[in-house]
């Protein structure tokens, strides 16, 4: 499962949530309010979700200023914050926005890297292209709802995104080669490599996340 798909499923599942919170209203004189534990339950369960997945987005600010106490329209005001959420993931605007926000973060790093390699600074534009990759493969891992842990390196990434069948082998012994080049960058063995392989590494790597974030 997709991990839009799973933000859907969660979002519906608190939607749901919501339209039983509504069934328990009741109205004291000219107040509204609802079921205390259910209102709660249901509002931190959305507080949660919406602060892990869309911290400072508008459905996050939206449903933190809107639903307040028990009272009034706090139910109504949450629901429509998360109706909004729901039927921009069901057309793709976050996978898109979300895409496009990646990609000028790589295409920075990597307009870095370039400027860099062209002002003969060769080794270092090694390591931070291979950096560039090695966040890029952890990207395209989460995109796919593939397990990442904080010690997975560039060749642990690749193989469960070529064992996943993300990309094919030839593209995992390609990326192979482009992390050799970075350790021995790393570990201070310039001459493992030449100015023409970096440049080689530059462009490839470019290639190969511009494919994935366009």
């Amino acid at each position: 499962m997709k991990k839009e798909e799973i933000l859907l499923k969660r979002v519906e599942e608190l939607i749901q949530k919501a339209s039983e919170v509504r069934k328990t209203e009741t109205i004291t004189r000219t107040v509204r309010w609802f079921d205390m534990e259910f209102f709660v339950e249901w509002k931190t369960n959305s507080l949660s979700f919406l602060e892990r997945n869309f911290y400072q987005t508008p459905y996050y600010n939206s449903f933190s200023s809107g639903v307040g106490a028990n009272v009034g329209r706090s139910v109504e005001s949450g629901l429509g914050v998360l109706k909004a959420l729901k039927e921009d993931i069901e057309k793709g605007y976050l996978t898109r926005h979300r895409t496009l926000v990646i990609a000028d973060v790589f295409s920075d790093f990597l307009n870095m890297a370039e400027h860099l390699y062209e002002n003969n600074y060769i080794h270092p534009s090694v390591s931070l292209v291979g950096a560039v990759l090695e966040n890029g493969l952890r990207k395209i891992c989460d995109n796919h709802n593939i397990t990442v842990k904080s010690n997975d390196n560039i060749s642990s990434l690749n193989k469960k995104l070529a064992d996943n069948e993300i990309y094919t082998r030839i593209v995992q012994g390609q990326i192979e080669v482009w992390k050799k080049i970075r350790d021995y960058a790393d570990h201070g063995h310039f001459d493992k490599y030449t100015k023409e392989e970096v440049e080689s590494m530059l462009k490839g790597v470019s290639k190969f996340l511009s494919g994935y974030f366009k």
